[in-house]
């Protein structure tokens, strides 16, 4: 549609000066036919508010006039782009408080046909003929559609802002949760991104790659950090999920769910706390050897003992172990090899045998020499206790 102001006037002077007399009484009435006919609109209307939106019905219509009429003595100017604007955020607000976009775009096709009433009743009377009052009503209606579709447009934008904002803050809550910041901050980022708290969340650590592959699998709920927070090295190429656990998906059920996937599943939390297990969920990826997929913290909890602060183990089991420090590389390996399945087994030594794939003879060798560099160290509870250790 030409909305151009400086085009030749379809409406003719005195039709024109007719119309702008009854501007404010078509106003009215549209008012009050959309407050009657929609009562969600009824309530706005008498507030400080609706006048604010009885004002953009004015504006709406004086723009129509202004296209049609063209400019005259005492007519205010009108900013068409301005008046597609105040369709444009109208839709922005319906879409901020909550409204669908259907209510809207009935009041709008009701407010045509009130106002057209209204504009043909004055252009008939004053002798419009039937060719003008057929290109008059073109006009507004399709002004109107415009309109419309300029409000539907600031509909769908405020619904892809705001969804966009409340990513963000989840993404945020992410982080604070992962940071263990405050936690009145993270209750207020928690309001902000209108996400529901559960009682408890689990952490899912995994390759970033595979991120969207396993999202669809947990609650929609489940929180991404976008940065990096796990602890251990920067750039892993792994993120975490956190997930939350309720009485129909308990954690044993999500692990189900994550058969087969490589990931480590963190401890459930109190959903505040979910920090924990993160960590414990990053450490069993950097430590743990799994058979089978996923990692499931809570049957390595040994392996993340004793993994829990590697520099101190390293050094532990450099003095446990130091008697062995003057065997060549490839004989202590063995001896160690040996050491171990020997304590895990309790000295059976057909076990230890079966365990290494060795003759028992071969076993007994070799745990005679130990015992020869080791000495009462083997029958020395707290040495032996270093030597599980050092070994695990």
């Amino acid at each position: 549609m030409n909305l151009d102001q400086h085009a030749e006037p379809l409406v003719a002077a005195h039709i024109a000066d007719a119309l702008y007399v009854e501007l404010p009484s078509v106003t009215d009435d549209i008012v009050n036919a959309v407050a009657t006919q929609f009562p969600v609109f009824a309530e706005p209307f008498e507030s400080e508010l609706g006048k604010v939106g009885i004002a953009a019905v004015n504006t709406m219509l004086s723009g129509f006039l202004a296209t049609a009429c063209g400019p005259g003595p005492d007519r205010q100017s009108v900013d068409i782009a301005a008046v597609h604007q105040a369709a444009f955020d109208l839709g922005r607000y319906q879409a901020r408080v909550g409204r669908s976009i259907d209510p809207i775009n009935a009041a709008f096709r009701l407010g045509a046909r009130v106002a057209w009433r209204r504009w043909s009743a004055i252009a008939q009377a004053r002798d419009m003929n039937t060719s003008g009052i057929v290109s008059f009503a073109e006009l507004h209606f399709d002004y109107l559609d415009d309109l419309a579709d300029a409000c539907v447009s600031g509909h769908a934008n405020e619904l892809a802002t705001a969804s966009r904002r409340r990513e963000l803050q989840r993404e945020k809550l992410a982080e604070q949760l992962l940071l263990g910041v405050a936690r009145e901050e993270i209750v207020e980022t928690a309001r902000l991104a209108r996400w529901q708290s559960p009682d408890s969340m689990i952490a899912v650590v995994v390759p970033r790659a595979d991120a969207h592959n396993i999202v669809p699998l947990l609650d929609n709920r489940a929180l991404r950090a976008s940065a990096d927070l796990l602890p251990g090295r920067a750039h892993s190429g792994r993120t975490v999920l956190l997930v939350p656990v309720t009485p129909p998906v308990p954690r044993d059920a999500l692990i189900g769910r994550l058969a087969g996937v490589q990931a480590a599943i963190g401890p459930e939390q109190p959903w505040l706390d979910v920090k924990y297990s993160a960590a414990l969920a990053a450490r069993a990826w950097e430590c743990c050897k799994p058979q089978s997929w996923p990692i499931d913290t809570e049957k390595s909890l040994a392996v993340l003992v004793i993994h829990a602060d590697p520099q101190t183990w390293e050094r532990h089991r450099a003095a446990a172990l130091a008697p062995f420090d003057h065997l060549r590389v490839d004989t202590r390996a063995r001896y160690e090899e040996t050491l171990r399945a020997w304590l895990l087994h309790q000295g059976r030594r057909e076990d230890v045998a079966r365990h290494l794939v060795l003759h028992p003879q071969t076993v007994r060798y070799r745990m005679d020499r130990i015992r020869e560099i080791l000495g009462d160290d083997l029958s020395d509870p707290n040495r032996v206790l270093d030597f599980v250790i050092a070994l695990a």
